[in-house]
């Protein structure tokens, strides 16, 4: 399957809707293979069908280029839009691929939300199917993650917790700060904060 097949598959609606992106703040490379030019960047956001980047010289649309995310390995993509400093970009490459970053970003979430650094590309990860938090009372209540930065994350969940109640996601300790339409707004702590838990 040539990387045609793959960039006319990611340009129909459809397959951009099945892959949710995720806002996040990974340091990375971007190599455009036609000027042979490699340049810093920053992953805004995220998802197995593709990224949004900020760089310092984006390369034109329909452009081919090598994205190097730190910790998440390398993903050959095309460049598709410019939006606000934004580059957007798809990528081409198998579903086995797809699915492995897929199963790294949920062990981002799982293992520790501030080291995505140990998440290299040669390391086995183990895939996480579904995500979840613990309340102090034991209770377990399914999420996912909306967006994550260093100081918090979203969950979309139809669990609320009330304002102020410490929860555990993975490995990360967190305490509610909001509640929004679509779930929660959690604020990271320090674990050795949380006696709840203990």
């Amino acid at each position: 399957m040539g990387i045609e097949h793959h960039a006319a598959q990611l340009s129909s609606g459809a397959e951009q809707r099945e892959y949710r992106r995720v806002r996040v703040q990974f340091g990375g490379k971007l190599f455009v293979a036609a000027e042979a030019t490699t340049m810093d960047c920053t992953v805004v956001d995220l998802s197995a069908g593709g990224a949004g980047v900020l760089c310092a010289d984006a390369p034109p649309l329909s452009t081919f280029v090598v994205l190097y995310i730190d910790g998440l390995g390398r993903y050959e993509a095309v460049s598709t839009r410019y939006v606000d400093g934004v580059l957007g970009l798809r990528f081409l490459c198998r579903d086995a691929k797809r699915k492995r970053l897929i199963d790294k970003l949920n062990s981002y979430v799982s293992n520790g939300v501030t080291d995505v650094t140990r998440l290299r590309a040669h390391e086995r990860v183990p895939a996480v199917t579904a995500l979840h938090f613990t309340r102090p009372n034991g209770d377990m209540v399914k999420c996912e993650v909306l967006d994550i930065s260093l100081k918090g994350m979203s969950l979309k969940t139809n669990g609320r917790p009330p304002i102020g109640e410490f929860i555990q996601v993975g490995r990360s300790y967190g305490r509610v700060v909001r509640h929004h339409d679509q779930g929660v707004g959690v604020e990271f702590i320090v674990a050795d904060s949380v006696q709840v838990f203990s």
